[in-house]
């Protein structure tokens, strides 16, 4: 074994129920293995774990994939933390691969290729042609040549000149190697329409190279330059050597500041990190998406625990803050929030009100935790006691992750007072205590068939509580994705369009816009290839590729004629609308609770009636 694809690929050639027979019980029944669905209260087995196909799915969720998935799913992980998790299960020692990968000749090469790109690209801004280039450098970094060159900023030009460039490799068998390896690298791509020719993916955007710790180029990010592009921000493909979780922008940079300075601040986007470092911040590191892999965690965590999070002033800027606060409460440590008052990112900050300013908000930043508490406590106390033990309960959820360490208990004490609840303190401790007690009991399967032999138990120690299902994308549009990818001729239909007007879900959105690109672009019988490796990548979350996981398993081809096709749109609209209607009443009966005035009862009741009426019309 020599690399984490070569990992990737002796699980996927084991049969799927060695792996799963690691966490879930299974059974035998007639042809078929049965697991009690860990991913809701399952009491007869729904979950099948299919060896022909090499595939799990549970009908019930309407969640499928492969073994890597399953783990991803089942604990909560991302994709390298999965194989990891894989690796203890079976008995392997995950380091091998890591330490082999360092002399794999496959990886020098790769970083030697990205490495003399983003040179290539370098040089090329420095080019009075890469006008656009000194328009960001002039707009972006204020005319800053020393601080574009330290992060060694690059120009993609128009003209395929990478492509170019890797094609005037002399050498025929070193030229066939490169242009290889530079296409599965992703930097660039096989023209369909010329054979044995390929053009840049990157082309007129301003390039941000991305490097390990260790300084090494191993993707990019880029960025449009004109406003006709269709996605402001690209990232690298996922690769035997790019996986943008498990990186931190500009980290090569901060190593020695952090460790001097004792702190790191983590921000959410490359201009961020360049703004920060450029006005005095050099402790500062960047994560790649919105989330931070436990690697680049662990990383952190070997240089400081003083870490302050100064995120994107948006709901997704905090939730990718409360995300990464409960992994660092987890290692006992509670990070710190930087306040960006009305601006929207650290870099508007620093333009507007300059960095002496940022400095004191970092100097009076207050725990993370209490900033997420503040934000959730009710503006109105209700006066029952019930109510107040409630929205006490909601808190020990946030404080979960600090266990009984004495930041959360002092907090409990305090969370108490403040919402007048009488119970001693001893009482209000005991109460937490019980709660997360109730966390750590193990989850209780349903019986499985009595008819049926236990096939594999695993062992206790593998036996964790599964992670519960974070659900974010609505049952109706699970339903529209799983049949667009069982008939992708509606993609070319005049329905989808109005569909799309009642999906909520962003990421939903862009999986769909992927699908339709993929689906006009290949052959038919490349179909379901190409979605599993598409499924394979952290592009999309876990949910996401769980619900295209099912209807892979599910897939026969079969096309609709337009009535059918008709009837099951308008059958997924009805369900959309429904379900748009029925959070709509669900919001009414949360605001009835705290409703002050018969008036207001009555309004609101008028409404929920209203939606009732509607909702009888649908069915």
């Amino acid at each position: 074994m020599s690399s984490l694809d070569e990992l990737k690929m002796r699980i996927k050639e084991m049969p799927i129920s060695s792996v799963i027979s690691n966490y879930l019980t299974l059974t035998k029944k007639g042809t078929q293995t049965l697991a009690v669905c860990p991913f809701h209260d399952d009491h007869n087995p729904s979950m099948q774990v299919n060896d022909q196909k090499n595939m799990f799915y549970c009908f019930v969720d309407q969640m499928g994939g492969d073994a890597i998935k399953f783990v991803q799913l089942y604990k909560n992980l991302n994709y390298i933390e999965a194989l990891q998790d894989i690796c203890q299960a079976l008995g392997w020692n995950y380091d091998e691969y890591q330490q082999e990968k360092k002399s794999n000749p496959r990886f020098e090469l790769g970083k030697k290729i990205l490495g003399n790109s983003a040179k290539f690209y370098h040089r090329w801004a420095q080019t009075k042609k890469a006008a656009g280039f000194e328009e960001f450098v002039t707009n972006r970094l204020n005319g800053n040549r020393e601080l574009a060159d330290a992060y060694q900023l690059g120009y993609a030009p128009a003209n395929n000149a990478l492509s170019q460039y890797f094609n005037s490799i002399k050498d025929p068998e070193e030229k066939q190697k490169v242009l290889q390896l530079a296409l599965e690298l992703g930097i660039i791509k096989p023209d369909k329409y010329r054979e044995d020719s390929q053009f840049d993916t990157f082309r007129e955007r301003i390039m941000f190279p991305i490097w390990d710790q260790f300084g090494q180029v191993i993707g990019f990010t880029s960025r449009a330059i004109k406003d006709s592009q269709m996605a402001k921000y690209m990232n690298s493909v996922d690769s035997f050597l790019f996986n943008k979780r498990q990186l931190l922008y500009g980290l090569h940079l901060a190593k020695s500041f952090i460790r001097e300075r004792d702190a790191v601040i983590i921000a959410e986007g490359n201009m961020d990190q360049i703004s920060l470092y450029a006005h005095g911040f050099e402790h500062s590191v960047a994560i790649m998406g919105v989330a931070l892999g436990d690697t680049s965690l662990k990383k952190l965590l070997g240089l400081t625990k003083n870490i302050y999070l100064c995120l994107d002033n948006d709901k997704a800027g905090f939730k990718a803050g409360q995300r990464i606060n409960q992994q660092f409460m987890e290692y006992g440590i509670t990070p710190r929030y930087i306040s960006l008052n009305e601006h929207k990112d650290p870099d508007d900050f620093i333009k507007i009100e300059g960095h002496l300013a940022l400095q004191k908000n970092i100097e009076e930043a207050r725990p993370f935790i209490d900033e997420e508490i503040d934000r959730q406590f009710p503006e109105k106390v209700p006066e029952l006691s019930d109510r107040k033990l409630e929205i006490l309960q909601n808190f020990f959820n946030i404080l979960r992750p600090l266990k009984q360490d004495l930041k959360a208990l002092e907090r409990v004490q305090l969370l108490a007072k403040r919402l007048g609840l009488q119970s001693d303190s001893q009482t209000i401790t005991k109460t937490y205590q019980d709660f997360l007690k109730g966390e750590q009991e193990p989850r209780k399967a349903g019986p499985g068939p009595t008819s049926a032999p236990i096939m594999e138990t695993p062992p206790e120690d593998m036996m964790a509580t599964p992670a519960p299902l974070q659900r974010q994308i609505t049952k109706a549009e699970s339903k529209i994705l799983q049949q667009i990818v069982l008939h992708p001729e509606i993609l070319d239909g005049p329905y989808l369009a109005d569909i799309l007007d009642f999906v909520t879900s962003d990421e939903v959105k862009t999986y769909i816009s992927k699908l339709a690109d993929i689906f006009f672009e290949i052959e038919e019988s490349e179909y379901i290839n190409v979605l599993t490796s598409l499924n394979n990548s952290e592009e999309y979350s876990v949910e996401l590729t769980g619900i295209i996981g099912a209807a892979i398993y599910q897939f026969r081809p079969q096309n609709l004629d337009e009535k059918a096709c008709k009837k099951l749109m308008g059958d997924l609209k009805r369900k959309l609308k429904e379900e748009d209607l029925k959070a709509k009443k669900q919001t009414l009966k949360e605001m009835q609770k705290n409703l002050q005035t018969e008036s207001e009862l009555k309004e609101c009741l008028l409404e929920m009636a209203k939606i009732d009426r509607e909702l009888l019309s649908l069915r």
